[in-house]
């Protein structure tokens, strides 16, 4: 491009920006002109009222509308006189500029300079070479849903010193015999005791993950994000072993499987707050176990809002279920919700006394680099590791039921 044809493209960009500029003008003026055209007219009003003894509430509602009419105007000036975009700003420098650009044609001078006064607005059109304008990253990792209750939660906790197995002595049924009223000089009735003596093995229970150094460093919230999402992954795996641990080693023997509770015998048909009322019964009549606790899926534990009484149909607790505080109770017995428990079943039972949770290395979190080719490759291994042992000190502790009403 010649010195002619630019001095073409310089003139046709002036007379662009000159058309530009009276354009804006032209609107702002007009919204200007409108709005104090407003305001004039609210203001007279606003005097108008005030002589003839208008009431306090229809000034100040007047006023406020004035006084928002107001911002609006001095907000509009603001808004075209501080939010110019780079073009309109380079328009504005070149108009400014308009008799150097004509010097400049006539060869007077050799150069002109452009002197952008204003910082003009930069939007996504001046941004190239990625994609990544404009995102703005939350602080943390958005983790998955954290379950609630555990059963680590609800069980009575302990310690277990070292070794590799529990054991402990429980009474094996009534034994023979008991003792009786008996007369002078008579031989006094014999009884025993039958114990059984119990072991339940010392399980561990970890995991390891592998990531890099550079993932650590550079992802914000990565190392408060593992401390927090690898606990609950090792908890649910804990709350799985505690209720259907198989007993085989390196399981737990769960409270839900065989030798560790008693079936329920309520009325397939009834209604859920019958048949729990039923095995409460059961536990503490047949048994002579206190019932201090009940698991329920929270599906289940929800239903009994959606009681209603007969007759009126207004939503309402079943008979001897109260809520207090933000907790369930069926008979005064307070009700857990826990998807750690599987769906249909539900647990009534003595968990103060039927189960512990013992503890001989609580759950921990370690960081090594010294593991396989991490030193070479800038890995770090993450392991979580805890050592427990489950005894359930006898079988009829915990009654399971389900929760299917069946026709």
């Amino acid at each position: 491009m010649d010195e002619k044809q630019i001095l073409e493209a310089v003139e046709a960009k002036m007379s662009e920006a000159k058309q530009h500029i009276d354009t804006k003008t032209a609107e702002t003026n007009k919204v200007y002109e409108g709005l104090k055209q407003d305001y004039a007219g609210l203001e007279q009003k606003f005097n108008e009222l005030k002589e003839n003894g208008a009431s306090a509430s229809d000034l100040n509602a007047l006023q406020k509308h004035i006084d928002t009419l107001d911002m609006k105007m001095k907000g509009q000036i603001n808004k075209d006189a501080e939010k110019e975009s780079f073009g309109a700003v380079l328009e504005k420098e070149m108009l400014s500029k308009s008799d150097d650009i004509a010097k400049f044609e006539r060869k007077e001078i050799k150069s002109f300079n452009l002197e952008l006064k204003a910082v003009g607005d930069m939007t996504t059109a001046n941004v190239t070479g990625g994609n990544r304008y404009g995102q703005v990253m939350a602080d943390g990792i958005r983790m998955n849903p954290n379950r609630k209750v555990h059963m680590r939660d609800i069980l009575p906790g302990g310690t277990v010193g070292a070794g590799n197995s529990f054991t402990f002595m429980r009474e094996n049924g009534n034994g023979e015999g008991d003792p009786a009223p008996v007369v002078e000089g008579a031989t006094k009735a014999q009884f025993d005791l039958d114990l059984i003596e119990s072991t339940v093995q010392i399980e561990t229970i970890a995991g390891w993950l592998r990531i890099s150094r550079k993932m650590l460093n550079n992802v914000p919230g990565m190392i408060s994000y593992l401390q927090q999402r690898l606990p609950e992954k090792f908890l649910r795996v804990l709350d799985a072993q505690i209720l259907y641990g198989n007993g085989t080693t390196p399981n737990l023997k769960g409270i839900l499987t065989a030798g560790n509770f008693v079936t329920s015998t309520a009325t397939a048909a009834a209604p859920l707050i019958e048949k729990i009322i039923e095995d409460i019964s059961s536990l503490e009549d047949t048994y002579e176990r206190d019932a201090n606790g009940i698991l329920l899926r929270p599906k289940d534990y929800l239903s009994f809002f959606l009681n209603k009484a007969a007759g009126s149909g207004e939503y309402d607790l079943p008979q001897g279920v109260t809520f207090v505080n933000g907790q369930l109770y069926v008979l005064g017995i307070p009700v857990w919700a826990s998807t750690a428990i599987n769906s249909p079943d539900y647990i009534v039972g003595d968990f103060d006394m039927g189960a512990q949770l013992l503890t001989q290395e609580g759950m921990r979190i370690e960081f090594a680099e010294q593991d396989g080719n991490n030193f070479t490759q800038n890995k770090v291994t993450v392991r979580i590791e805890g050592n427990y042992a489950l005894p359930v000190y006898g079988p009829d502790y915990f009654i399971k039921g389900n929760s299917t009403v069946s026709v």
